[in-house]
């Protein structure tokens, strides 16, 4: 029979507990989410495989709040550089992390994917130390997922460079309609690659510009 729950006594009255009752349950909650994740990725080589369904169900739900997926996240990828069998601990925990955290794990895997075939028969494959088959498995199918990050994060700061580049054309462009005048074409967005001192590919003099204008 388990032993029964401790009685608590109320704070003073002349001390009352002014905490944050949310605070101070999230620290407790957080506090568990680190202790859960360093256990789960300790230096007990007896320990890889041991998370069962319940374990990983609990971990799914944790990384749906940022302040806990970013404890996990820190500790996984820390785990990752300290050899076996940290990092074999973390590559397994990892499969529960979002696609959008998975870039920087394209790296950190690499090391763990299944060795390359021989180039010649008479060459012999090249085995790592602690190469484990199920371990090679998750961690081909983790860089996959990353290197598809990473490749989406890339285009997508391309594509905001590019966007930037071409909001600053238009400002650039609207600046010199500002000063100058703006074509009765009313180009917009500015043409192409435009010269800010010629218009229409021809130059037009100070005094010239405005001839006309207003007919």
């Amino acid at each position: 029979m388990p032993n029964p729950l401790p009685r608590l006594s109320p704070p003073p009255e002349d001390q009352p507990d002014t905490r944050d009752p949310i605070e101070v349950a999230l620290k407790q909650h957080l506090e568990d989410v680190r202790e859960w994740t360093e256990w789960m990725t300790n230096g007990d080589p007896r320990g890889i495989g041991r998370m069962d369904y319940g374990i990983y169900r609990t971990f799914e739900e944790w990384v749906k709040k940022k302040e806990a997926l970013d404890i996990i996240d820190g500790i996984l990828q820390k785990r990752l550089t300290l050899g076996f069998p940290y990092t074999h601990k973390a590559i397994i925990l990892a499969q529960i992390l979002p696609s959008d955290r998975l870039a920087p794990y394209a790296k950190l895997v690499e090391p763990f994917l299944p060795p390359k075939p021989p180039a010649s028969p008479d060459d012999k494959p090249e085995i790592p130390r602690y190469f484990n088959p199920l371990i090679a498995a998750v961690a081909q199918a983790l860089h996959t997922a990353a290197s598809a990050e990473v490749a989406k994060q890339e285009a997508a700061k391309k594509a905001a460079e590019e966007k930037k580049k071409l909001e600053e054309d238009v400002e650039r462009w609207e600046m010199w309609c500002h000063l100058y005048g703006r074509s009765r074409a009313d180009w917009y967005p500015p043409p192409g690659n435009p010269q800010w001192t010629y218009w229409g590919w021809n130059e037009i003099g100070h005094e010239d510009w405005w001839t006309g204008r207003n007919d």
